[in-house]
C-alpha cells in the first residue's frame, strides 16, 4: 500500500506534480499580466493550460500556456482594452454623480455599481470562451452575456469566490501565496466553467477523442448507464 501511494504513478506523486504545475502556471501568468494589456490573453491561457494539461493530462503546462498566448494575444488585448475603457467610464461617471452631492446623484450612482457587478459576471466567462472558441470578439461578448444569465448560480459563485479570494490574499494570506492562488483558483473554476462551455459545444462523434469532450462523454456514458439500469 505504501509503495503504491508513493510510486511514480501514485496519488501522492500526482498531487505533487499537479501542484508544481499550478505554481509554475501562476508565476508565468502573473509575469504575462505585467504589461496589463496582455492580461486577457494571460487569463485565457491560464484556463486553457489548467483544463487541458493539469486536469486532462494532455500536453505540457507551459507548452499549452504559450501556445494559447500566441493564438489569443490579438483578441485578448482587444478585449482587455474594452474592459479597461468600460470600467473607466463607469468609475469616472459614478464619481461625477457623487461629486454633485445630490440625492439624485447618489441614487444614480447605485446604477453604476450594479453595472460594474453585472459586467464582472460577464467578464468571468469571456476569457474561458476566448480560450475555447474561434469567433469574433462581438460574438464572444454576446455568448458571455447569455452564459452569465443562463448559469446564474455559477456566475454568483465565480464573482463571490474571486472577490473573497482577492480580499483574503490582500489582507490575510502571506504574499508568497500569490504564486499559488491564481492556478489553484483557476483549477477550481474549471469544474464549474466546463459545464457551461460544454453546453455550447456540438455533440462529439463516437471516435472523437478530443480532450475538451472528456467531461461531456463521461456525463453521456453515466446517463446511458442509468437508462440501461432503469430498463433492466
Amino acid at each position: 500500500m505504501f509503495k503504491k501511494v508513493f510510486s511514480y504513478d501514485g496519488r501522492f506523486m500526482e498531487f505533487l506534480r499537479k501542484t508544481g504545475e499550478l505554481i509554475m502556471l501562476s508565476v508565468v501568468f502573473l509575469v504575462c499580466c505585467i504589461p496589463v494589456i496582455t492580461a486577457g490573453s494571460s487569463f485565457a491561457s491560464l484556463y486553457y493550460s489548467v483544463i487541458k494539461s493539469v486536469r486532462r493530462n494532455r500536453g505540457t503546462a507551459l507548452g499549452e500556456f504559450f501556445s494559447s498566448m500566441k493564438r489569443t494575444l490579438a483578441k485578448g488585448c482587444l478585449i482587455t482594452f474594452e474592459i479597461l475603457a468600460w470600467f473607466a467610464i463607469l468609475y469616472f461617471g459614478r464619481n461625477i454623480l457623487l461629486a454633485l452631492d445630490t440625492d439624485m446623484g447618489k441614487s444614480m450612482s447605485v446604477i453604476y455599481l450594479i453595472l460594474m457587478t453585472a459586467s464582472t459576471g460577464v467578464i468571468c466567462y469571456i476569457f474561458p470562451i476566448l480560450s475555447r472558441f474561434e469567433m469574433k470578439v462581438g460574438s464572444m461578448w454576446k455568448l458571455a452575456f447569455v452564459m452569465c444569465i443562463r448559469f446564474f448560480p455559477i456566475t454568483v459563485a465565480l464573482v463571490v469566490g474571486t472577490v473573497l479570494l482577492g480580499w483574503a490574499q490582500f489582507f490575510y494570506l502571506p504574499m508568497a501565496c500569490i504564486i499559488l492562488v491564481p492556478g489553484v483558483w483557476c483549477f477550481v473554476i474549471t469544474f464549474m466553467m466546463e459545464r457551461a462551455l460544454l453546453a455550447y459545444m456540438p455533440e462529439p462523434e463516437e471516435d472523437d477523442d478530443s480532450w475538451y469532450y472528456e467531461g461531456k462523454k463521461t456525463d453521456k456514458q453515466n446517463s446511458g448507464n442509468r437508462n440501461d439500469a432503469e430498463k433492466r
